[in-house]
């Protein structure tokens, strides 16, 4: 039990900086998932965590709603979210279908609207941050995660752990270029995260090239995939909301149930199973 309120039931994942265990919240009583982060600053950590909470509160995204001290670490307690991420569902099927994909980029692209409004970068957007809700017929319920390094307009990052600065091959060239992070660089790391979900390739190359369009990916939807991952910043949409039009345009419709490209029906199992006793 830690706080007096969290009863820690199984470990759940690790990160280079935390662990997340599946525990029971006894002041909501309900299940959560709790971060356990290494830090330093405690006092400033908290009030960051607390504050900024509290602006990126939306339904695509995952922030903490509770948090207390526990011993040397802090814990984030978070809403518990089943379906493993965008990265286990590519692991999963591959290739995801242009429609289903373009829910997702379009749920991504609205979490970034989000958090940018509020004054954030993510730094990190990546399918492995991008957790799901299960779904065994109907469609993706995504929400945006791991905000240990997003940056805020005041310039202090949302955590204060680690030393890391987002992931290689999703890093837009001008951060690669230490240019200072902008809310474009999440926007690049979208456009990758839809070029794999069209591609059904692993994790992108530095300056990773587009390319032409798979076969079967209609034209004007890797159109919008290709500007938002453009090398220069300029050439991407001016905002997440921009990209999120352009989606719209294209016109996808959702049909269930949805198939792969191989004809296999497209579901999001629950990953976790039932809790310990």
């Amino acid at each position: 039990m830690i706080g007096g309120r969290f009863r820690m039931l199984d470990r759940i994942g690790a990160g280079g900086t935390s662990r997340v265990w599946r525990a029971y919240d006894h002041g909501e009583g309900r299940y959560c998932a709790a971060k356990l982060v290494r830090q330093r600053g405690t006092t400033s950590m908290l009030r960051v965590v607390r504050e900024r909470a509290l602006r990126l509160a939306h339904p695509h995204v995952v922030t903490p709603y509770a948090s207390c001290m526990a011993g040397d670490d802090v814990l984030l307690a978070m809403d518990l979210v089943r379906g493993g991420s965008l990265e286990t569902l590519l692991g999963d099927y591959g290739r995801l279908p242009p429609a289903y994909a373009a829910e997702i980029l379009d749920q991504l692209l609205a979490a970034l609207s989000h958090i940018h409004r509020a004054g954030v970068v993510h730094r990190d957007v990546k399918p492995a941050n991008l957790l799901l809700e299960p779904s065994p017929v109907g469609a993706p319920h995504v929400r945006l995660a791991d905000f240990g390094i997003a940056l805020g307009d005041d310039g202090l990052r949302f955590t204060t752990t680690g030393f890391t600065v987002g992931t290689p091959g999703y890093l837009a060239p001008e951060v690669l270029d230490w240019n200072r992070p902008g809310p474009r660089q999440d926007l690049y790391a979208a456009g990758l995260v839809g070029w794999r979900m069209l591609t059904g390739a692993g994790d992108p190359e530095p300056r990773q090239r587009v390319g032409p369009p798979p076969p079967g990916v209609p034209p004007v939807l890797w159109a919008v995939v290709a500007r938002l991952c453009a090398e220069d910043p300029e050439r991407r949409p001016h905002d997440p909301d921009a990209a999120r039009r352009a989606l719209a345009a294209c016109g996808f419709e959702l049909r269930f149930p949805v198939r792969t490209l191989d004809g296999e029906p497209l579901q999001i199992f629950d990953q976790l199973g039932p809790p310990p006793r």
